[in-house]
């Protein structure tokens, strides 16, 4: 019992760490999305020229690629810090709720780098984009018509505009306000913060020492892991280039998605496109029932079991998808259903 108690509380540090560390990472993705933001051109016709000339200039690939690789360890960093928590298990109504509020900052962070791929404009683009119109057009639509008028408002020349806005301003604006409610909720967001307020307190009586707040040894952890990770990420922008394929040409299928959503791949392999739009929520359902089957006392529960072999087997079947060969699996729901030209 006083071992796991020991385990628990130094689960529950690193998971302030972690926390304080994707607060950095995101400081990163703002600064670097709004400088790639003053050279991209959210036209159909000029898009992909764009993001080709980002690409080109010495300073402004480093950016670009500086974006996505810090965008690729956000999500890392976020699926480790759920991990903790789960561990840990989000017992009691305030880390209900904040479990259940970092879900959705995962489900915004990951229409967030789906949107990005959207606006790189190059095959890998067009093939994302073909997915979600043809599963949210034609599958989701079909049971909530609905559906189709959200759909048609992100169709057609100004899609790109419109998804522009999207990723620049309305999703950051929700991370941030979601992050917010998180820290309301989570016992570690607060216990972070505990620093801030003894510098407040203290301007308050006039005897304000800053190198205290330094001292603090979770922020010292902070900041070493954001050195750290400012390292790697410049390191990858420079030895390793932000993906970008050739200019979209329809009627074919070659490329897969990032590693984060490679499971799909695997379940659209096996049951067809219907798979992309039915899976996610169900495993997000899943996710947010794991608060149900926690229970307050030592060693693992039917919560922590449930997460971690669902886990596992997103694993499994996410690395047998990165070497399992090209299905095309738009032609295929197309040609089954006989879909002609969906307008994208």
């Amino acid at each position: 019992m006083e071992s796991f108690a020991k385990i628990k509380s130094e689960l529950q540090q690193t998971g302030l760490v972690l926390g304080g560390l994707l607060g950095i990472l995101l400081v990163y993705l703002l600064v670097s999305g709004m400088m790639l933001a003053m050279f991209y051109t959210p036209r159909p016709e000029e898009a992909y020229q764009s993001v080709v000339a980002i690409s080109s200039g010495p300073i402004t690939s480093f950016i670009r690629n500086f974006h996505y690789w810090s965008s690729d360890l956000f999500i890392f960093i976020l699926f480790l810090h759920m991990t903790r928590v789960a561990l840990t298990k989000p017992l009691g109504a305030p880390r209900r709720y904040a479990w259940w509020l970092g879900l959705g900052l995962l489900l915004m962070v990951g229409a967030e780098m789906l949107i990005g791929t959207f606006l790189r404009a190059d095959q890998e683009a067009l093939e994302a984009y073909s997915h979600f119109f043809i599963g949210t057009n034609a599958i989701v639509a079909k049971y909530i018509p609905p559906v189709s008028i959200l759909i048609d408002f992100f169709s057609g020349r100004a899609a790109l505009f419109r998804f522009s806005i999207l990723h620049m301003a309305v999703i950051p604006f929700g991370l941030l306000s979601l992050i917010v409610l998180h820290g309301l909720f989570a016992p570690t967001f607060r216990a972070m913060l505990m620093p801030w307020k003894k510098i407040s307190d203290a301007a308050i009586r006039g005897s304000l020492k800053p190198e205290g707040f330094f001292s603090s040894p979770s922020v010292r952890k902070i900041g070493v892991l954001a050195g750290l990770s400012l390292a790697v990420i410049m390191s990858l922008s420079i030895a390793l280039p932000a993906p970008l394929l050739s200019s979209p040409y329809g009627g074919v299928e070659v490329t897969k998605p990032p590693w984060w959503l490679l499971w799909v791949v695997a379940a659209e392999n096996i049951w067809g496109l219907t798979a992309i739009v039915v899976l996610p929520p169900l495993l997000f359902l899943l996710f947010a029932a794991i608060p149900l089957f926690s229970k307050n006392r030592a060693g693992a529960d039917w919560g922590v079991y449930v997460y971690l072999v669902t886990i596992a087997v997103l694993v499994v079947v996410s690395f047998w998808a990165s070497q399992a060969g090209q299905v095309a699996h738009t032609e295929q729901f197309m040609q089954q259903h006989g879909v002609g030209n969906l307008g994208h």
